[in-house]
């Protein structure tokens, strides 16, 4: 007992001083560039009957992953709510520049993005990064995690990671929706998208969005949820853009028509 309990310790001082070292990380919702030019601001809502999210029971079975819940387990991330005064919000949506930017080139942000493992589970379920910028994942439990990702468009992988570890990978073509998951806890699922300019938000609970630096032009917004449960109204929306101007665009996601 007394080795196993030194054990816990040396693996809980290497999680503390791995965190410690961690790099800066780019915010999850870049929003564009700091330069003069046009912004786009606006909110996705969610509008109709919300569907219940379902618990991760799995999660029940492995004896590491539960004692990291005390309470309640986790219930699955496909589709999260939030609230923006009184109206219902939808969180992880990519709201991003579609059409308008051909051509132009950008550099990717110095600072890596990063998608962690913690309690089991991906943190935060859906990252978005550029063509060029870095993507850190890192282990923060206690336990063996691997990640493995299927791609179209970029070289897949699937890396076993120890306690503490950080790896790093760099996705050199645009490609939406890279589904992540850990073979050794399948309940694990995220969401990478890499796009090739930095005009993307991800949104979060308040479901409000940011775009600034836009050089003129006009240009076609679009956005993305993984489930297809839900649609969007509007799919994309176009907008015409100044120096310096701003405008505000809003969408709605709601239940599929069955």
């Amino acid at each position: 007992m007394k080795t196993y309990c030194i054990l816990l310790l040396f693996m809980a001082a290497s999680i503390v001083r791995a965190q410690e070292a961690a790099p800066k990380v780019a915010l999850l919702n870049i929003g564009g560039i700091d330069k003069p030019g046009g912004t786009i601001t606006g909110i996705v809502r969610f509008k109709g009957a919300k569907p219940e999210a379902k618990t991760l029971t799995d999660i029940a079975g492995n004896a590491y992953c539960k004692q990291c819940y005390k309470g309640e387990l986790p219930k699955h991330d496909d589709f999260v709510f939030g609230k923006n005064g009184n109206d219902d919000t939808l969180v992880n949506v990519l709201v991003y520049v579609s059409k308008g930017l051909e051509g132009k080139k950008f550099d990717p942000p110095k600072e890596p993005a990063l998608l962690d493992q913690a309690g089991c589970m991906y943190t935060p379920h859906v990252v978005a990064v550029m063509v060029g910028q870095t993507l850190k994942f890192r282990n923060s439990d206690s336990t063996l995690h691997n990640v493995m990702a299927t791609t179209w468009s970029n070289p897949p992988f699937n890396l076993g990671m120890s306690s503490g570890q950080v790896i790093e990978r760099v996705f050199h073509q645009p490609e939406l929706k890279i589904n992540t998951r850990c073979f050794m806890h399948p309940w694990m699922s995220a969401y990478i998208h890499v796009l090739d300019n930095p005009f993307f938000a991800v949104t979060q609970a308040d479901g409000t969005f940011t775009l600034k630096g836009l050089p003129p032009g006009e240009y076609e917004i679009s956005v993305l949820q993984e489930t297809s449960l839900f649609e969007p109204a509007p799919a994309t929306a176009k907008v015409k853009i100044q120096a310096n101007e701003s405008k505000k665009i809003d969408f709605v996601f709601a239940p599929k028509a069955k």
